[in-house]
């Protein structure tokens, strides 16, 4: 398998899960670790500065065009007219960490706890809005 930046490129079979800037990119990289899923980051994909400065109904788009799935730590995208609706039109798939206080291990044991749930959502072809919460 070929790498790109030092990481395999993922596989076929694997569902791809756009990580949004307001997460590490770590969390891309063990996202790819498991078995049939692939993360990757927001500036793994457009590039650091352009990341930064992109509007998010933009990658929330292309990740519904390409049938790709959106990790967020921003469970209110919900709640911003333009972003529902390209949500709504991309049929993006959103998963969201509803508590950016939350520390690093209890986000990775919330998402662990919720990966199953994420992998079988991803393989529907609606879309859906889904809010995971440490609560």
């Amino acid at each position: 398998m070929s790498t790109v930046g030092g990481r395999p490129r993922p596989r076929k079979a694997d569902q791809i899960l756009l990580v949004d800037r307001c997460l590490a990119p770590e969390v891309a990289d063990e996202i790819s670790k498991m078995d049939g899923l692939y993360g990757i980051a927001l500036k793994e994909h457009y590039g650091d500065q352009a990341a930064q400065q992109l509007a998010d109904v933009t990658f929330l788009a292309e990740a519904g065009q390409r049938g790709w799935g959106v990790l967020t730590q921003n469970p209110r995208m919900w709640q911003v007219p333009q972003e529902r609706d390209c949500i709504i039109e991309s049929g993006t798939r959103v998963f969201s960490l509803d508590d950016p206080n939350a520390n690093k291990t209890l986000k990775g044991l919330v998402l662990g706890r919720h990966l199953l749930s994420i992998r079988r959502r991803l393989k529907r072809v609606t879309s859906c809005r889904v809010v995971y919460g440490s609560r």
